[in-house]
């Protein structure tokens, strides 16, 4: 005869069986899905690189793009060169065309040249193509155009071709020794909702220079002692900055101090650029409740204040 205690101890270990199943099975599960056998590379139409600096100076006028087509389809791929602007203040940039080409005088697309204008690509294929640059006729400063390789399908019985087009920057220095590298911090901000003690910054600066530059450098933060309690690096994706122009940037600081008293805190961000090291530096003070929350310390004085009232009128009247 089954006592009570072994029927409990079998429904127990009935269940612990029944959980260790259940977790060998999830964990099974998790490292199915998750193996590399499973990852697919995803389809499409790739181009590398896909942003090139080039600097007469020491480069050689010529590179090389590499187009992988990933589809089940054959494709045609026709190759051309247009000139681009950094729209103001923004990362956004506009392709030019017409007068607003031609009066540009940071173009590009006419000194280029390519090795073939047409690319065929079966599934799975990979092709290069290179890309010249007129050395000798380009101007002083810095040129800039995007390659666009506009993609063509055969058009199939009951479906629509889709078009699209893959875009390569392209940024040119010239060597003329005329290429003038200059350029300012205009503006330099907290990014904040009112007092709170910021982690964001924003750098406006300002290339006053006739070629694109990259600015970098390191944000740091003061308390109202003096002390450094936070710093972060500056333009960690080496964002471009178009010559006469201006690139809003944004940063983000670590703060490495654990209480944060409220005060005048005091930020500063110093940059270098260019091939000659220039240097650019602003601050700005700004006041901060650190580490307390003024509405939330407001709210506990005055409920602080409404129980100190009502234990003293408590008081008064006991005998």
């Amino acid at each position: 005869m089954i006592t009570n205690s072994k029927l409990k101890t079998q429904k127990l270990n009935s269940k612990i069986k029944s959980f260790a199943f259940l977790v060998a099975f999830l964990t099974f599960a998790f490292l199915l899905l998750n193996s590399p056998a499973h990852a697919q590379t995803q389809p499409g139409i790739t181009v590398t690189p896909s942003i090139i600096h080039i600097d007469l100076a020491t480069d050689q006028p010529e590179y090389s793009l590499t187009y992988f087509n990933n589809t089940k389809a054959a494709i045609s791929l026709s190759l051309s060169a247009q000139d681009f602007t950094e729209l103001e203040d923004s990362y956004k940039i506009s392709f030019l065309e017409g007068k607003d080409d031609s009066n540009y005088k940071y173009s590009l697309s006419s000194w280029i040249s390519f090795e073939s204008k047409n690319i065929e690509l079966d599934p799975g294929e990979t092709k290069s193509v290179r890309i010249f640059i007129d050395k000798n006729r380009i101007t002083e400063g810095g040129h800039y155009a995007s390659i666009l390789a506009e993609i063509q399908q055969p058009e199939a019985q009951g479906q629509v071709a889709v078009k699209a087009v893959l875009s390569s920057l392209l940024f040119v220095r010239a060597s003329t020794g005329k290429e003038i590298e200059d350029g300012k911090i205009s503006d330099f901000n907290a990014l904040r909702d009112g007092i709170e003690y910021p982690n964001e910054y924003e750098v406006r600066f300002q290339n006053n220079g006739n070629v694109d530059v990259i600015p970098y450098g390191v944000i740091q933060v003061f308390d109202p002692l003096g002390n450094l309690v936070a710093h972060g690096p500056f333009n960690t994706d080496s964002l471009d900055a178009m010559p006469e122009s201006i690139r809003r940037y944004q940063a983000t600081v670590t703060t490495y101090q654990k209480i944060l008293f409220p005060g005048i805190y005091t930020a500063k961000v110093s940059l270098k650029f260019g091939k000659t090291n220039q240097t650019a530096t602003a601050s700005v003070r700004f006041f901060s409740q650190g580490m307390f929350d003024f509405v939330q310390l407001a709210i506990a004085m005055t409920l602080i204040g409404i129980l100190i009232l009502y234990l003293k009128r408590k008081l008064r009247k006991s005998p």
